[in-house]
């Protein structure tokens, strides 16, 4: 089943990363932890000296509404591999704001998030509900509070797993028209369970410093 896209839309600096662990097992997607070369002490400096300056990219890529940004690119040509990491400090490059992996770049994070989970599986992780906004509009299907469940602490190294949910291609016009547009929707909401969303996609981050 293929997702409904609803505008891949992650602006940097609200994805509130990351070194791509070895698969666990042959099924299983890799897990992004916020440590070594893509922890909070990062720079792009940091990841030619890691990752090797053919690996490693500054380019412009789409923003949030449109806009065009700067991003230095882990593996640019690889779209399983692909991250796209934020500064702080454009200019030095240095100060980790938010990694954005590609969309082919199905990786989890450490706490369980990973794309193509339901709203039940994320809410289990979480311990409860949580609060996400609804779909077709640039910001639709983020999610906006954790309700002080699991899911909001920091994972180890200090990052916050950003996630957005979509709707599945089969979704009828009428129960999506009933989550759509700049309104937010708990977890529980029965026109939300109806939809049955998944999640699209993930993303990391650190708060200012």
């Amino acid at each position: 089943m293929s997702p409904r896209r609803t505008g891949r839309v992650l602006a940097p600096l609200a994805l509130l990363l990351v070194l791509a662990a070895p698969v666990r097992a042959e099924t299983a997607a890799p897990v992004l932890s916020c440590t070594g070369p893509l922890g909070p002490d990062a720079s792009h400096a940091g990841l030619v000296a890691a990752y090797g300056a053919a690996n490693v990219a500054w380019r412009e890529v789409d923003g949030a509404e449109g806009e065009k940004i700067h991003a230095s690119i882990v593996f640019p040509d690889d779209p399983k591999r692909r991250l796209e990491l934020f500064w702080f400090d454009e200019k030095k490059r240095t100060g980790l704001a938010s990694i954005r992996p590609a969309r082919d770049n199905r990786v989890a994070a450490q706490n369980g998030l990973a794309p193509g989970l339901t709203l039940a599986q994320v809410e289990k992780l979480n311990g409860g509900p949580f609060s996400l906004s609804g779909f077709q509009w640039d910001y639709g299907g983020f999610v906006g509070d954790w309700q002080g469940g699991a899911l909001s602490k920091p994972a180890a190294g200090g990052c916050l797993v950003t996630v957005r949910f979509t709707l599945p291609e089969t979704t009828p016009d009428a129960v999506a028209s009933a989550v759509a547009g700049d309104r937010t929707f708990s977890s529980t909401d029965p026109k939300m369970r109806a939809a049955k969303p998944i999640v699209d996609e993930i993303a990391f981050g650190y708060p200012a410093r």
